[in-house]
């Protein structure tokens, strides 16, 4: 099984001081650091680091401000089946990284189911992770730059609360998706030009950083070839960090599809069809259920799925804005 017709629909960027979402954001473009660049020092700058802070959206925040903004959104709600997250369709398949079992919930309104983890609203992210926890981050710095092709500014601190996330669209067996997930950048060696164009968009070649510990056994590749697949990104950077935090073999890129290829024990196409296969119960459990105020609470426990027998009135603030749910009523 594959994932087909797969579309950047939009951009986002979350503004930390507002906590809200504009287009048209301040894409990064991908640079390979010089020769003389090296060694990278990914603990620079650590003590003045800024975590997330609680600047982060809420479950559906995201998928809310997209509909509210397309020019036909009727004509869009009407040809979608489920709104997701990336980290949701990773987890159903089969990322275990945080953990075997997961609580999440669906909830159906207008024909449309919304499928979220319980923990999205919880996010615990209020004081500076471990050093080596931000090493992902900084090394964005190095190779991420506001130009194509400009120097990076690796002096200033780390803040997590910016972030551009993406709207992807796709096709998975008989269900069309919308899923978001956060972007890093793009490898386009020209400067893009205003992203809230469609036209534009088709032109993003976005990328996508790994940060690896020099001799350690790479469990977590599924889970980034996941990453990736799912975010539309062919090609991958990698860089290999030693223990005193520094990078100093040339970052490697490689071919998404070819790492796949190689990874033995990984077959992308058995993880859409566990990914399909758990869509398909949902659909079905769903079907005659349409109601924001609720949500069918189930549990992932391998690669099993355990329904509640009922469902759950949802508490306040809700799932969904009240300026969303009147939209989508008046369409």
């Amino acid at each position: 099984m594959d994932l087909v017709d797969l579309k950047l629909e939009n951009l986002w960027e979350y503004d930390p001081d507002t906590k809200s979402l504009k287009g048209n954001p301040q894409i990064l473009y991908y640079r390979q650091p010089r020769a003389t660049e090296y060694p990278l020092d990914l603990k620079k700058g650590y003590r003045r680091y800024i975590p997330r802070n609680g600047n982060f959206l809420r479950a559906f925040g995201l998928v809310q401000h997209h509909v509210m903004h397309l020019p036909k959104p009727r004509q869009v709600l009407e040809h979608m089946d489920f709104f997701l997250n990336r980290g949701t369709m990773l987890k159903f398949m089969g990322d275990r990284t945080y953990g075997k079992e997961t609580n999440f919930a669906a909830c159906r309104f207008k024909g449309c189911i919304y499928v979220r983890s319980l923990q999205e609203d919880h996010d615990e992210r209020y004081t500076v992770p471990c050093v080596a926890k931000t090493y992902p981050f900084k090394a964005r710095q190095y190779v991420f730059t506001r130009y194509p092709g400009a120097l990076p500014r690796t002096d200033a601190p780390v803040d997590e609360r910016k972030q551009v996330y993406g709207m992807f669209s796709a096709k998975l067996g008989s269900f069309r998706l919308l899923y978001s997930a956060e972007v890093s950048g793009v490898s386009n060696k020209e400067p893009l030009g205003d992203l809230n164009d469609p036209e534009v968009l088709k032109k993003c070649h976005l990328a996508s950083l790994k940060v690896d510990k020099e001799g350690r056994r790479n469990n977590s590749a599924p889970l980034w070839l996941m990453q990736s697949y799912l975010g539309g990104i062919d090609q991958l950077a990698i860089a290999n960090t030693n223990e005193r935090g520094l990078v100093c073999r040339p970052i490697e890129v490689v071919s998404c599809a070819k790492v796949m290829s190689q990874e033995s024990q990984f077959n992308i196409h058995d993880r859409l069809q566990k990914l399909h296969k758990i869509l398909e119960e949902i659909n079905i459990k769903m079907s005659n259920k349409d109601n924001p105020h609720q949500e069918l609470r189930f549990k992932m426990r391998q690669d099993s799925i355990l329904f509640e027998n009922r469902l759950t009135s949802i508490e306040p603030p809700g799932n969904f804005d009240q300026q969303f749910i009147d939209f989508i009523n008046h369409l």
